[in-house]
């Protein structure tokens, strides 16, 4: 009788994405030319693309992939785009890269902020 034979795989994955490599280089060379690494200055990392959604209502095609600073995707994505500007801004407290939008990355840096505005010590 024949039974199956426990295999182990090393698998090497992309920290930006799902995708994984069964060679490290192959990975390497993957994590610099990836969409979703802001290293890389993609399109999907920039604050200029906006990505394909549906159409105003079901029977009307999808709106596609565009770039607000006016580069061309129509042969597709593009990486280290001289039009490029992070999605992230700095921390108001710390300098940590934080969604735009939002001032401080956690509650820790909100409230030490608070207590740099209490320069006469009342609160």
């Amino acid at each position: 009788m024949t039974t199956a034979i426990r295999v182990k795989v090393v698998r090497f994955q992309c920290p930006h994405c799902s995708r994984t490599h069964s060679k490290k280089a192959s990975a390497e060379a993957h994590i610099n030319r990836c969409w979703q690494n802001p290293a890389a200055r993609g399109c999907k990392t920039c604050r200029h693309f906006s990505p394909e959604s549906e159409g105003p209502y079901p029977e009307h095609p999808p709106i596609s992939e565009e770039c607000w600073a006016g580069r061309k995707l129509l042969s597709g994505l593009h990486t280290d785009c001289s039009l490029w500007e992070s999605q992230t801004a700095p921390c108001a407290e710390c300098s940590t890269p934080i969604p735009a939008g939002r001032a401080f990355c956690s509650t820790r840096c909100r409230n030490a902020a608070d207590r740099h505005d209490d320069l006469d010590g009342d609160l």
